[in-house]
């Protein structure tokens, strides 16, 4: 499932799930070879979803590879070829034509074909995972970088007259009512003008019926505005949600919503007129055995792990991260922060002007908000992260993704983390900030009390006085299993102590409104046998998580339960890290 409930009822669908042919492309002969017509003849199967580096012999592979697989249709149709996610680079062929270029790795594209014909098709894929200079993320980026079609492709079959897009939108006007907006966007691919019926339902109860005219081949708007005044809202404790179905002729679209407030007050964030207190991890949607094709199964066991360690909050580090996990956030009331891959520790302040940079890092933004405007578990819209903020260059950067974010989505908040919490000239241009400091761990020694008091009356000077702070990284490596009668670097031990002091001092600062500790689960780090990069990651693994690789606990996982929970501290080092 793409989703945890259906979308259409009407509207066929088909999962390209399963083996498609494969074949590296390591000398880039591909497109001058002419392989959109000419599938080498000698290749390989791989799974699809999943990620190429998950397969035997395969494991280093960076650069293109292709894809094939056939779509048989018994009668002729209008398709739409749906695509969640295909890592970097993605040129899509049907039947030898150019169907058009994706740039991205972690948001949705699709394409349209009116009238295929009955028959056998081919569907070809070019793929490059190649990073560089003004890629998202940057080639030098402190994960795995997994390459391949690392979420599921749909064939949609279409009617003359489909919905190609809706937008609920809402303003509170009471506690238990607002102001409600459902707005469709309908295309017709008819050669002839038509007429078709329009209906719109609130958990399968008929609230509005109409009716649309399109021209032959046209597109049309369509608005539904209401005053709603038996509305319950979106609870942490009590997650309630809407489902919103529009039926135009013989397609339809259901979506869901959740209705709640979000804005900040004198450094606190206000959920639904409510303070909030964060307590919160670092996600990475990445397993050694699955890479970023996560399989559902796994996500629902990952939340509860989460829950159970008294997390309300979890940051998706650092890429829209699937669905079908929005939707289990969503239906359990645990809140989210969105970013996309601008993973900026090693990125130096001249590439982050660069325009197709720029214009990549605005695409994705979009794409992100736009796959995932209706779901009420977001409440941030993150930008960047650990990118150069003393610089102009991030300061215009941050400037024009801002505006960005504003002009498409004014109902949640808009963020950022910095890695420059002493020196960072962007406070002031958020709603919220998130400070990423590993005292104790790369720094030597836990300076969290010098780095506060300077950072506080910076934002005293950049006018960000009454902006709520998050800690959105901090702690240490703890390789599993590595436990002793002492906290020694890269011990169990060391990581938990760590963990339990920083945690007790950021909860005594009133002007913090919440955590989110450095990692869930240890991820695999992207390290090459001949580049310099990340060598401190003993066993190629960033082994700062709360769980290993396997969702196996660590110690540090049972003192950030008891804190979060508030239990009894099992972990007490004294004065270790003085």
């Amino acid at each position: 499932m793409i989703r945890t409930f259906q979308q259409h009822r009407l509207r066929e669908s088909q999962l390209l799930n399963g083996l498609w042919d494969f074949v590296f492309d390591k000398d880039d002969i591909g497109l001058s070879e002419k392989w959109h017509m000419n599938f080498p003849s000698i290749h390989d199967r791989i799974p699809v979803p999943a990620c190429w580096n998950n397969e035997l012999g395969k494991y280093d592979y960076e650069g293109v590879a292709w894809y094939r697989t056939w779509v048989t249709l018994e009668n002729s149709r209008h398709l739409r070829l749906l695509f969640h996610a295909v890592m970097g680079h993605a040129d899509v062929y049907w039947d030898g034509q150019h169907l058009g270029y994706h740039y991205g790795g972690f948001t949705p594209f699709d394409f349209t074909i009116p009238n295929a014909t009955s028959g056998i098709h081919e569907l070809i894929i070019r793929t490059d995972s190649t990073l560089g200079h003004n890629t998202l993320p940057y080639h030098i980026v402190d994960w795995f970088h997994y390459g391949g079609i690392i979420r599921p492709v749909e064939v949609q079959h279409l009617p003359d007259v489909w919905i190609e897009n809706m937008r609920i939108t809402y303003d509170m006007t009471g506690d238990s009512s607002a102001n409600v907006r459902i707005q469709l966007k309908l295309h017709s691919m008819s050669e002839k003008p038509t007429e078709v019926p329009v209906s719109f339902y609130r958990n399968n109860e008929l609230i509005q019926n109409d009716s649309a005219y399109l021209s032959n081949k046209g597109s049309t708007e369509l608005v539904l505005e209401q005053a709603w005044s038996d509305i319950q809202r979106w609870e942490p404790e009590d997650p309630t949600l809407y489902m919103i179905r529009a039926v135009v002729g013989q397609d339809d679209r259901t979506d869901r919503i959740g209705f709640r407030t979000v804005e900040t007050r004198d450094k606190k964030i206000l959920l639904n007129g409510k303070e909030l207190y964060l307590q919160g991890i670092n996600r990475h949607e990445e397993h050694p055995e699955w890479g970023f094709a996560f399989p559902n199964k796994l996500m629902t066991k990952e939340l509860d792990i989460i829950r159970q360690m008294g997390c309300n909050t979890v940051r998706g580090s650092h890429y829209p991260q699937s669905e079908y996990w929005l939707d289990l956030l969503d239906e359990q009331g645990v809140l989210f922060w969105s970013e996309i891959p601008i993973w900026g520790a090693a990125f130096p302040a001249k590439e982050t002007d660069d325009p197709l940079f720029v214009e990549r890092a605005m695409t994705m933004m979009d794409e992100m908000i736009e796959r995932d405007f209706h779901h009420p578990s977001i409440l941030f819209w993150s930008v960047h992260n650990e990118i150069d903020t003393r610089s102009q260059q991030a300061y215009d950067l941050s400037i024009k993704m801002t505006e960005l974010v504003r002009s498409k989505d004014q109902s949640r908040l808009v963020t950022f983390a910095t890695m420059h919490p002493m020196t960072d000239i962007c406070l002031g241009l958020f709603d919220v900030i998130g400070i990423n400091y590993y005292g104790g761990w790369y720094f030597g020694h836990a300076e969290f009390e010098e780095m506060l008091e300077v950072f506080h009356e910076r934002c005293n000077q950049y006018g960000a006085e009454h902006t709520p702070v998050l800690m959105t990284e901090f702690g240490g490596a703890g390789v599993h299993g590595d436990t002793g009668w002492e906290p020694r670097l890269f011990s169990e031990d060391y990581q938990a102590d760590l963990l339990s002091k920083s945690l007790k001092l950021f909860r005594s600062d009133p002007k913090i409104s919440g955590t989110y500790v450095w990692q869930f689960a240890d991820t695999r780090g992207q390290l090459q046998s001949h580049l310099p990069h990340f060598r401190d990651r003993a066993r190629s693994f960033n082994n700062k998580g709360l769980v290993n690789e396997y969702r196996k606990p660590k110690l540090a996982y049972r003192v950030v339960k008891g804190i979060y929970t508030d239990q009894t501290d099992p972990y007490d080092w004294g004065s270790t890290l003085k």
